[in-house]
């Protein structure tokens, strides 16, 4: 593919992910406020899959299943992406899966997809602390009735390149279960 043709292509992608489109339709600009359930810290996307286990906040790993399973009766629970941050304009766009279990394939028909992320609006000149959530009461509930996710709550990132990257990849600050 010729380089007008893959420009062509991820500038459609972006459009696409910014107007919506399949799995982005729950997807809002967020800060993180609420009851924070589960967290990681500093992501970076170097592969084309990254696992991001969940702490649950305070610790009480044992108690995690009980409070998500209360969250998503009580209130909406949002998984949240936190300072978002990218060097460059990235050739990625990203799958957000919520519980995929180890070595299982990444599809967006899977009951565990959140919805894409791109970083198009981050790279510079942007300079702005960047936030991204998306509603997953349905997916919790779906997780706790199937009495996961115990101690082994993560967040699947599936990188579905356009072209070949170079340079530092993106971050991700936080990722947190919120319940709002």
């Amino acid at each position: 593919m010729d380089k007008f043709r893959r420009r062509a292509v991820v500038l459609g992608l972006a459009a696409l992910c910014l107007v919506g489109g399949p799995g982005t339709a729950d997807a809002q600009p967020s800060a993180m406020s609420g009851q924070v359930l589960a967290a990681a810290n500093a992501v970076v996307l170097k592969g084309e899959t990254t696992r991001v286990a969940l702490a649950a906040a305070g610790g009480d790993t044992a108690g995690l299943q009980r409070r998500l399973a209360d969250a998503a009766r009580r209130s909406a629970v949002y998984l949240v992406l936190d300072d978002l941050k990218a060097a460059q304009v990235p050739s990625v766009v990203y799958e957000i899966y919520l519980g995929l279990p180890p070595g299982a394939a990444a599809n967006p028909d899977d009951p565990h997809y959140v919805g894409t992320l791109n970083f198009f609006a981050v790279a510079p000149p942007n300079t702005a602390r960047r936030s991204r959530s998306f509603e997953v009461t349905s997916i919790v509930e779906k997780l706790t009735s199937q009495r996961q996710p115990g101690g082994d709550l993560a967040v699947t990132i599936v990188g579905r390149r356009q072209s070949e990257e170079t340079g530092e990849p993106p971050s991700i600050g936080r990722v947190a279960l919120v319940a709002q």
